[in-house]
């Protein structure tokens, strides 16, 4: 006999990165978050895995009352104090919410310092292989100057963001301007990590899961950035992914970081988060292709998992698409865009050449997740 799975309720709040750097459960989010998340919420039913799913929009003008859910397993996509509060006040029982030390462990581990003991724990592991500079952890101006001025050009991150903001850019000079910038983040976040700056030749990320059980290796993505912003990514099988990626590094120097990573989230986040876990890595040019293994760690959905799932329950084995965010912000041009495309057509239940929009659309839509495929 077969025990039903429990209600499941997804939700959208791509806040959640700077909804973590505010910490605050009054949080107010840039008008264009509240937009994004409004007109993309649907989009995560793609993501369930189970047919019996609520969505829960806290900007919609009447979101549900969720007190009379009974179980339930909620599924943001990624956990803040911010969505604490919303789901609270909607009425979702207290004992299904996490715990203040709950969010102040998981805020400790997204915090992006903790790529600085990954990457000396890969170095650990795999003392063959060629890694870049461990990222420096920089908590006063003065050590921002002092490490500007030993790199040609190199990149300060803010510890907590997204999607390649918060980034800041440094070409050899401290200027009035990026001083000011880095100054803010210090005195908002308490630190910044910076490193070189690389040409880089494919972004790419190792996409696990961690569950009370186990650790687990889900599969890869591939994406592309344009102007240091996330542009899209590709959906491919991650066979197909890591014959590209073997053009410029060894499937065994992948598969040495694959093992070594998934040991690292088993020892340092396992114990304390449970849900997806993004590393973020690029290959990149410097006297041949080397392979930069820890860029970034997110802990929540990202868009290369959605991607990855997309592909592996939607698209058909002989095609490959793409997924990304389309910006119309004019009344209507959205809705006028996607008339225009060519309708998706499917083959044996899955998409096989065309173009889908994974939300709704109307005249007001200034977001939309869409997806393009071809044979």
């Amino acid at each position: 006999m077969h025990t039903a799975k429990p209600r499941a309720l997804y939700l959208f709040n791509p806040e959640h990165d700077y909804a973590l750097a505010n910490n605050s459960e009054h949080f107010v989010p840039l008008q264009s978050a509240v937009q994004f998340a409004r007109d993309c919420a649907p989009f995560v039913r793609y993501l369930a895995d189970i047919d019996n799913v609520l969505l829960f929009n806290p900007y919609d003008e009447h979101p549900p009352d969720l007190s009379a859910l009974g179980e339930v397993k909620t599924h943001p996509w990624g956990w803040d104090r911010l969505m604490r509060r919303q789901l609270r006040a909607a009425g979702l029982p207290e004992a299904l919410l996490p715990t203040d030390s709950q969010l102040d462990s998981l805020r400790g581990l997204a915090h992006r310092q903790i790529t600085i003991p990954a990457m000396e724990y890969l170095r650990q592991r795999c003392p063959e292989l060629p890694l870049p500079a461990t990222a420096r952890l920089l908590t006063h101006i003065d050590e921002v100057e002092a490490f500007i001025a030993t790199q040609r050009d190199c990149i300060l991150k803010s510890p907590y963001s997204g999607n390649g903001r918060g980034n800041l850019y440094a070409h050899g000079e401290f200027s009035p301007t990026l001083r000011r910038q880095c100054a803010g983040v210090l005195r908002r976040q308490g630190a910044l990590l910076a490193e070189p700056l690389y040409e880089v030749v494919q972004d790419f990320a190792m996409e696990f899961v961690t569950t009370p059980q186990e650790v687990r290796f889900c599969g890869y993505s591939l994406f592309h950035t344009q102007h240091y912003g996330y542009a899209g990514n590709e959906l491919r099988s991650d066979a197909d992914i890591e014959r590209i990626l073997s053009q410029w590094v060894d499937l065994s120097t992948l598969e040495s970081i694959q093992t070594a990573l998934k040991d690292f989230i088993q020892e340092a986040i396992h114990p304390h988060y449970h849900g997806c876990v993004g590393v973020d890595m690029f290959v990149y040019e410097a006297d041949g292709y080397k392979l930069n293994p820890m860029v970034e760690i997110n802990l929540r959905m990202t868009m290369g998992m959605a991607a990855h799932i997309l592909y592996e329950r939607f698209v058909h084995p002989n095609s490959t698409g793409v997924m990304r965010i389309e910006y119309r912000p004019k009344r209507g041009a959205m809705l006028q865009y996607v008339q225009q495309q060519p309708p998706m057509t499917c083959e044996e239940g899955r998409w096989r050449e065309g173009f889908l929009a994974l939300t709704p659309v109307s005249e007001e839509t200034q977001y939309c997740v869409i997806v393009t495929v071809g044979r």
